[in-house]
C-alpha cells in the first residue's frame, strides 16, 4: 500500500486549514510499503520549514487531527498542524 502524507495548517483565529494542494504536488510525503515515515500523533508538535518541495508553507505548531482515507490500495494522510502560542524553546529538542 501506498501513503500519502499531506501537512495543512490551521493558523491561528481560522476555521479551516491552509489548503496546499496542487496538481503537480497533491501530498506533501509519499511512501510505499518499501519505506519508512513518520506521521505525528494528536498533540505532537511539529516544525516543517517552507521549502520548495513541500510547496513553500512552513507549519509550525500542534497536530490538530489526523484523517487516513483508503482509496484503491493507497491511503491518503491529511495532517491538520494548528499554530499555537506555545513557548518553542519549551517544546524543541
Amino acid at each position: 500500500m501506498k501513503y500519502g502524507i499531506d501537512y495543512r495548517l490551521l493558523k491561528k483565529g481560522a476555521e479551516r486549514p491552509v489548503d496546499n494542494t496542487t496538481m503537480a504536488r497533491p501530498v506533501d510525503v509519499e511512501v510505499d510499503e518499501t519505506q519508512f515515515a513518520l506521521i505525528p500523533a494528536v498533540g505532537d508538535y511539529v516544525d516543517i520549514e517552507g521549502e520548495t518541495d513541500l510547496r513553500n508553507i512552513p507549519v509550525h505548531g500542534r497536530v490538530k487531527s489526523r484523517c487516513f482515507r483508503h482509496v484503491l490500495g493507497y491511503c491518503y494522510v491529511t495532517i491538520v498542524v494548528e499554530e499555537t502560542d506555545d513557548d518553542w524553546c519549551l517544546v524543541a529538542p
